[in-house]
């Protein structure tokens, strides 16, 4: 199973993120990975890094380690804008990004406040929030495709087009991800995780290639092989699992990983 770290980037200053992220490449984890929010106040920090601006400076301060942000909130920004900065930071990265993307937040979740605050929209209902994930999977993809419509020329593109995992805690959802991208994520204590992975599997065709993730709290120990619940993940069909330090940024906690990376 693929050990990955999750960085809350609105938990330290940009000097201690970009040690971690030297840090977290120098330990052995597959990728990097970070959050799409515009506001800290949903952590407890009073500030918030943009996801995509991070990625990129991640990008600059290292060369093998992947990276991605988990999950992309579809509502945040057209889909034409979405592609525009994917393409950018996939160019940038040298091809090393993993596009996480989600379906958004309801108008009655906790979760909605900065997209309140801000002006933004939200869907109502699930089904909408559902269609307008597929509509911004589908603009990307028009936009990237080799044959794209002559409109779309000058719009950059990547060489090669990021793999993207679609957030979900729905069987819809899952299946949606299994239909039309290359993976699917759900978190580490979902009552039914092990079914939702399977759907989404299922739903893919079973391709090879479709990755199953979930992501947990940082606990150093998960990355053993030998631990009960890295074996019951792998029980379940979990291909990667993406560790998140959801408060302090600890450099110390990411290195102590590397024994269980080696």
């Amino acid at each position: 199973m693929i050990i990955d770290l999750q960085l809350n980037q609105g938990s330290a200053p940009w000097s201690v993120l970009s040690e971690a992220a030297v840090a977290a490449q120098e330990t052995g984890y597959s990728t990097l990975w970070n959050l799409d929010h515009f506001s800290g106040s949903s952590f407890g920090t009073d500030s918030m890094l943009e996801c995509f601006t991070s990625l990129t400076a991640w990008a600059a301060v290292t060369s093998t380690i992947r990276l991605g942000t988990l999950v992309t909130n579809v509502m945040n920004r057209e889909p034409g804008l979405l592609a525009n900065i994917v393409s950018s930071v996939q160019q940038i990265s040298g091809n090393r990004l993993h596009l996480g993307i989600g379906a958004g937040t309801s108008p009655n979740s906790p979760w909605n406040s900065e997209q309140m605050a801000l002006g933004l929209p939200l869907l109502p209902t699930m089904a909408q929030r559902h269609e307008r994930l597929l509509e911004v999977v589908t603009t990307m993809r028009e936009l990237w495709s080799h044959d794209r419509h002559e409109k779309f020329e000058g719009f950059p593109k990547p060489e090669k087009v990021p793999p993207m995992v679609v957030g979900t805690n729905s069987f819809a959802l899952a299946r949606i991800a299994g239909e039309h991208a290359d993976g699917v994520n759900t978190r580490f204590n979902h009552p039914e995780r092990g079914a939702l992975l399977a759907a989404a599997r299922e739903a893919s065709g079973n391709r090879a290639d479709f990755e199953c993730s979930v992501w947990s709290p940082f606990v150093a120990e998960y990355a053993d092989p030998a631990h009960p619940y890295h074996q019951e993940l792998v029980a379940d069909g979990v291909d990667r699992l993406i560790m998140f330090q959801s408060k302090a940024t600890d450099v110390a906690a990411i290195t102590s990983v590397s024994r269980y990376l080696a």
